[in-house]
């Protein structure tokens, strides 16, 4: 483990071997919506498209709001591994197992009134309203994998492990694109295919996953009884004000993509396709440059479990430096590829223009929203969550309000560049706290 006393080539250098493959593991993440949205492209019909991308909108809104399972128990996990109790990270993991497992049945139980729910505000075209409910009746059952899968990608980045973290997210990525091109390629499947590919690859992967963290699920268990740290009320009442904290904040932003996909809807399918297909370039900056904040993240937490304010500041000035540089390389390579990407995912004229008149807004967003990125990788780190919700609340309304006021002036335009202005007043209103979460290492 890196000293606070390192040269800043040494920061560097360790900083980027955290981030590096996390960005590679989060960079293929949108690469299979690519391929999804690639393969329903050739259908001929932008329905076929618009179906996929509110299919896999609505998993990602379901598993985003429970995202806790990964930050929490990163930060969690990360704080016990600066203050070497491996024993602790093995309950912490055990524990937001149980809980991943008892969440994902329970979404399947529910899962006709989900997908009303979930399709109820869209603007009525039952052509692709019918296509989405036979990919979500099938994937909704990979449920319980996806969430235990979770816990297990945060267990690893809170013990710096994160050349297994991108193990694991390339055989989930791999599995997910093979098996799409090949039910495409060779059944009639069409959508139910792309869900059945989804569903398969996340149990193999789970199955892996559980094995690279045997030893510290081992140390754990070993302790008996089970049932008496497992169900420890107090260890269960921390996890679940974190939790809470972090739910809130992140159904915030499943509203604010919720809300960004309806308004595009009812300006039509069209746009509702084009914002899918940018959208997806948007989310590989994204995923890449949360390597940066899963670094961070777990640096946060290690230093918390040593108490070292001085290895905090190392970290941070060394993240903010790599970020920035990094946002910048991706702005420049939309600028240049953007629209030979655009059309490497559909085949519609009609998408690739729409996508050239906005592509503008997806050059800049990596630059407007690394910060508030680096901003949640230290608050999910020093377990600091009522901020991040107090902050996501904030930006909700703002994003809501500038919506509702520059949508009927600019379309489409207005949508993107009320995106942006949320994403700057979540690094805004974070930084509000930055004297407290100091306190707090200190």
């Amino acid at each position: 483990m890196i000293t606070e006393a390192a040269s800043q080539a040494q920061w560097r250098k360790y900083l980027l071997g955290l981030s590096l493959p996390v960005m590679l593991s989060n960079g293929m993440v949108p690469i299979v919506g690519i391929v999804d949205t690639a393969v329903m492209g050739r259908m001929g019909s932008p329905e076929w498209i618009a179906a996929t991308a509110v299919g896999a909108l609505l998993f990602s809104s379901i598993y985003w709001m429970f995202g806790f399972l990964r930050m929490g128990t990163g930060g969690l996990v990360a704080q016990a591994f600066g203050a070497n109790d491996l024993m602790d990270a093995g309950r912490i993991t055990t524990r937001a197992l149980a809980i991943a497992c008892v969440l994902g049945a329970l979404l399947i139980a529910l899962q006709v009134p989900i997908l009303h729910i979930g399709l109820a505000a869209l603007t009525d075209s039952e052509d692709w309203k019918s296509l989405t409910a036979v990919y979500f009746s099938i994937r909704i059952h990979a449920a319980p994998a996806t969430l235990m899968l979770y816990v297990i990608m945060g267990t690893l980045i809170g013990l710096q492990l994160m050349r297994q973290v991108l193990m694991l997210q390339f055989l989930l990525n791999a599995l997910n694109v093979v098996l799409t091109i090949s039910f495409f390629s060779l059944t009639e499947l069409n959508i139910a295919g792309v869900a059945w590919a989804t569903l398969i690859s996340e149990y193999i992967t789970l199955a892996y996953g559980l094995y690279l963290l045997r030893h510290v699920l081992r140390s754990a268990l070993a302790h008996k009884p089970v049932l008496g740290w497992l169900l420890d009320s107090q260890q269960c009442i921390k996890y679940f004000r974190i939790s809470g904290n972090l739910f809130i904040r992140t159904l915030c932003l499943i509203l604010a993509m919720y809300w960004m996909t309806v308004l595009a809807s009812r300006i039509g399918v069209a746009t509702l396709a084009v914002n899918t297909v940018l959208l997806h370039m948007v989310n590989l900056a994204a995923y890449c440059l949360d390597g940066y904040a899963h670094a961070i993240e777990t640096l946060t937490g290690y230093s918390m479990g040593k108490r070292s304010l001085a290895l905090f500041r190392r970290a941070v000035a060394t993240a903010v430096e790599l970020a920035a540089v990094t946002a910048l390389v991706f702005s420049l390579a939309f600028w240049l590829f953007g629209e030979s990407l655009t059309a490497l995912m559909t085949t519609d004229e009609q998408i690739r223009e729409l996508a050239a008149v906005w592509l503008p807004w997806v050059i800049v967003l990596p630059i407007t929203g690394v910060w508030s990125f680096l901003l949640d990788g230290i608050f999910i780190g020093a377990t600091q969550t009522a901020n991040m919700r107090d902050s996501m609340l904030v930006s909700l309304l703002v994003f809501g309000l500038a919506s509702l006021a520059l949508v009927p002036l600019l379309g489409n335009h207005g949508i993107w560049l009320s995106y942006h202005v949320m994403f700057l007043t979540r690094a805004l209103t974070l930084v509000r706290y930055w004297p407290l979460l100091i306190a707090r290492i200190s």
